[in-house]
Formats: structure tokens, C-alpha cells, sequence
């Protein structure tokens, strides 16, 4: 096994990093990261700065590893066969199990999402969520209505529309400590991108 495997697979390393991702998370909890330094974080972990460097150049790179394997992880579970992206129909009042599974993810890493994404909003985890997002919306999008001349906006803008309001009502979820279900919240942000806010439109009530 290469020294790298090692590392990566040695459970002394593997624990040290838990504590320091742990201690970091619980410090943006309480703090801006800007002011978190790694004193702060060494500190929380109960280990020595000097070992903090042996795992990590400096702060930022604690986060953005740990933001890339949230990332990673958010991939991956909302990974859908082509099968399943056909059979599944996006007019019906149900929500999409891949989107489902992001809830899931989220509610999972709860700690870690109202860390980096609502106590301190980290550019690198919500531009990677608006990704993974406009992937999931353009899709359902255009398997909903492949038809421009049958949208009320421009395609680009009703899907920039839709995953913009996916994420920060995800944010807001996030934020009030997930007052519904995963996938209640699944199936009402798809119910209201695709049908819209009423049930009858307004000025079609009957008289």
C-alpha cells in the first residue's frame, strides 16, 4: 500500500481530522470563520497547532476539503439512472426521488450545513449546491416542456428562476431546523416550480 493510502486508511489520522473538522464546525457555529483562527481550532480539538499542519495547510484548507467531500457526497446521492429520469413524471404532485435524497443528505449533515451554508455562507458550497441543482431543474425542465413557445419566460431565465429559489428556500429549511419533512420539502419545491404558487389562479375564482 502506497504512503498516501496509508495515511488516508490510518485511524490515528482518520480521528485527529474528525476532531479538527468537529472543532471547526462547532466554532463556526459560534463565530464568523474569518475570525476563527487555527489556534482557535487546534485549541477546540484538544491537539497541537503543530499537529494541525500536518494534516492541513491552513484553515481554508480545512474547509474546502470538507466542502468537497459534502459535495461529493450530494453527487452521489442524487445520482439517477436515465431509466428513472424517464419513467418519472414531473407533472405528477410527487417529488422526484433524487431530490428527495438531497433533503436526506442535507438532514444527515445537518451541523455541517448550518455551519458552512447558514452561519456562514461559504461561496465554494452554495456555487457547488447551484450546480448540482441546475443540473437536477434543467433536466426536469426540459423533460416537463421541451416546447419554448409553451414557457411564460425565456428557458435560461425560468430555470435560473427555479434553482435560485431551490437553494435559498433549502437555506431557509436549513435555517429554521427543518420544520417539514425531507420529503414533504421535496414535493413543494417541485409543485411550485411546476404549477406555480395556487392551485386556482387568480381572478378564476368562481363568482
Amino acid at each position: 500500500m502506497m504512503a498516501a493510502q496509508m495515511k488516508k486508511t490510518d485511524p490515528r489520522v482518520v480521528r485527529t481530522q474528525r476532531l479538527l473538522r468537529k472543532a471547526m464546525f462547532e466554532l463556526m457555529e459560534e463565530r464568523e470563520f474569518e475570525h476563527i483562527t487555527v489556534q482557535d481550532i487546534a485549541d477546540r480539538a484538544t491537539i497541537k497547532r503543530a499537529t494541525f499542519y500536518l494534516h492541513f495547510n491552513d484553515k481554508q484548507d480545512l474547509v474546502h476539503q470538507c466542502i468537497s467531500e459534502l459535495l461529493e457526497e450530494l453527487h452521489n446521492s442524487m445520482e439517477y439512472s436515465q431509466e428513472e429520469l424517464e419513467n418519472f413524471d414531473f407533472t405528477s404532485r410527487e417529488a422526484h426521488p433524487s431530490f428527495i435524497r438531497l433533503f436526506h443528505h442535507i438532514a444527515e449533515h445537518y451541523d455541517q450545513y448550518q455551519a458552512l451554508l447558514v452561519k456562514n455562507r461559504i461561496p465554494a458550497l452554495s456555487t457547488g449546491m447551484m450546480n448540482l441543482i441546475h443540473e437536477f431543474v434543467s433536466q426536469g425542465i426540459n423533460r416537463t416542456e421541451p416546447n419554448d413557445h409553451n414557457l411564460t419566460a425565456k428557458r435560461d431565465v425560468i430555470i435560473k428562476y427555479v434553482e435560485s429559489g431551490f437553494l435559498e428556500v433549502i437555506i431557509w429549511w436549513i435555517e429554521n431546523q427543518m420544520p417539514y419533512k425531507e420529503q414533504d420539502m421535496a414535493a413543494q419545491l417541485m409543485n411550485v416550480s411546476i404549477k406555480g404558487p395556487y392551485i386556482i389562479q387568480p381572478g378564476l375564482h368562481a363568482e
